[in-house]
């Protein structure tokens, strides 16, 4: 096989990808830029998109930035549109940081210069101002132009890094430009982060914050972003699973190798395992860059789990030998979790009550886990299966929370050579549970239903025991509630 190309992991995929899928998130700004071209002022001003690595954060704001920027020139609206766009991840833009702490002064100095070029002014000379200062003056500036002429939007990308390092410069950001120009509602601002920004302080900005999470891709979608046939789609889906770079790696690398994205069979022939390995590895490598190693290793073996919670967790990390026994919950809510969390590997689903990865990031993880570590990834799986037998044996009512996963992992060990004693087939399982333990009343099938519903992943994976438990919970709810 060829040499695999050194990688390394961009902010959004290549400029000669079209751009696609993010339809939402363009009207949603598009609606607003609509009312702000007219003079008028626009609803919930401040406005922003969330999601892991890769997830297309950056890509976003380029394509808003192609729209508006210079729309001066376009004549829409008595207030055309100009953009302000900055990276503030510190390999992107260097210039606006010392060490850890952010050069505040800086960043309103590149503000403005994006802002003259597009209203053919000049920066003007504050001489020794404070940042305080160059704040003040820049947000007159704009508070004016926007009232008499323009409608400007003020794009700022990764500020979950500006969060983590420089939390103080991050609460200046909001009292100094954010609020006042906020105020206004003439200044639409967009913003990017790997979790969800909650650290607004401001009243007068809470009131006006606009979040939306982007997801991963369809095979469809995946597809288009590379200019792939609709079979090369499906065979990229299969190891990408929708997230939008390491879909754009394939779709390079692929082409680098003179492999034409419409030959379903030569791509296949090309995707072998070990080159598959190479583009996670270097994606997840950035990903866990800044994660301590326990916790890394535990975000990589807990991928098999597709939610969490303490007790989860606690079984497979101790399973796997990966925490002593015996570490109370405040250990793995606080310690685990929290961190976890913190670091944009789990994120809470409050209609669940328990925490997920996101399921791009956690298909990613765990077949990573898969090519890299095979035997583990078998007993990681094997953990989960065991757990969520064990509680659902002490919990039967809750059906729809541990049956699905219990078919999702006997599914994957179904292709894990296991040691013995095996644990039992699903349907052998099943058939026990059924004469053992099944619930007697029609709200924890009728539940499970529901859940089934939703759960494209399982059907897709083992069609046979997903038509098994919908009807047998159908069959349930009939005999039960009669």
């Amino acid at each position: 096989m060829n040499t695999t190309p050194n990688l390394r992991p961009r902010r959004s995929p290549e400029p000669g990808r079209p751009f696609v899928n993010r339809g939402r998130e363009l009207r949603l700004v598009r609606d607003k830029v609509d009312i702000g071209i007219q003079g008028k002022k626009m609803p919930s001003v401040v406005t922003c998109f969330w999601g892991p690595f890769g997830m297309g954060k950056s890509w976003l704001l380029l394509e808003l930035e192609r729209r508006y920027r210079h729309a001066a020139l376009k004549g829409v609206g008595s207030h055309p549109t100009i953009v302000v766009r900055l990276d503030l991840n510190r390999e992107i833009l260097p210039a606006l940081w010392r060490g850890k702490q952010l050069n505040r002064e800086q960043l309103i100095r590149e503000f403005w210069k994006q802002l003259a070029s597009q209203l053919e002014t000049k920066l003007p000379d504050l001489g020794r101002a404070s940042a305080d200062e160059w704040a003040e003056a820049f947000v007159n500036e704009v508070t004016a132009c926007s009232a008499q002429s323009v409608t400007p939007l003020i794009m700022l990308d990764t500020v979950d890094d500006l969060v983590t390092l420089d939390e103080l410069a991050f609460l200046w950001l909001e009292q100094h430009l954010v609020e006042r120009l906020a105020m206004t509602d003439r200044v639409l601002f967009v913003f990017t982060s790997r979790g969800e920004l909650r650290h607004w302080q401001r009243f007068q900005v809470r009131r006006r914050v606009d979040s939306h999470r982007l997801t991963g891709f369809d095979a469809k979608t995946a597809g288009e972003e590379v200019k792939a046939s609709p079979a090369v789609s499906e065979v990229l889906y299969q190891h990408a699973f929708g997230h939008p770079l390491v879909t754009e790696y394939l779709g390079t690398v692929l082409e680098g190798q003179g492999v034409s994205l419409q030959e379903v069979k030569k791509v296949e022939r090309l995707l072998e395992p070990s080159l598959v390995q190479t583009i996670l590895r270097e994606v997840i490598d950035e990903i866990l860059k800044t994660v301590p190693e326990l916790l890394a290793k535990l975000a990589r073996y807990a991928s098999v789990l597709r939610w969490v919670s303490v007790e989860p967790l606690r079984f497979l990390a101790e399973r796997l030998g990966l925490v002593e026994p015996g570490r109370g919950d405040a250990y793995y809510l606080d310690d685990l979790i929290g961190e976890l969390q913190a670091h944009h590997l789990l994120y809470w689903n409050s209609s669940k009550s328990s925490y997920e990865p996101d399921p791009a990031l956690r298909r990613l993880l765990t077949y990573f886990l898969q090519l890299d570590e095979p035997t583990r990834f078998c007993e990681a799986h094997l953990a989960a299966f065991d757990f969520h037998r064990s509680h659902l044996s002490e919990y039967p009512q809750y059906l729809a929370r541990y049956v699905p996963e219990l078919a999702y992992h006997r599914a994957i060990l179904d292709r894990c050579e296991l040691p013995e004693p095996q644990p039992p087939t699903f349907q052998m399982w099943w058939e026990q549970f059924l004469s053992e333990k099944a619930p007697g009343n029609p709200e924890p099938w009728a539940e499970l239903i529901e859940t089934l519903k939703r759960d494209e992943e399982l059907r897709g994976l083992s069609r046979g025991d997903y038509e098994l438990l919908y009807s047998e919970a159908q069959r349930h709810v009939a005999e039960t509630a009669g």
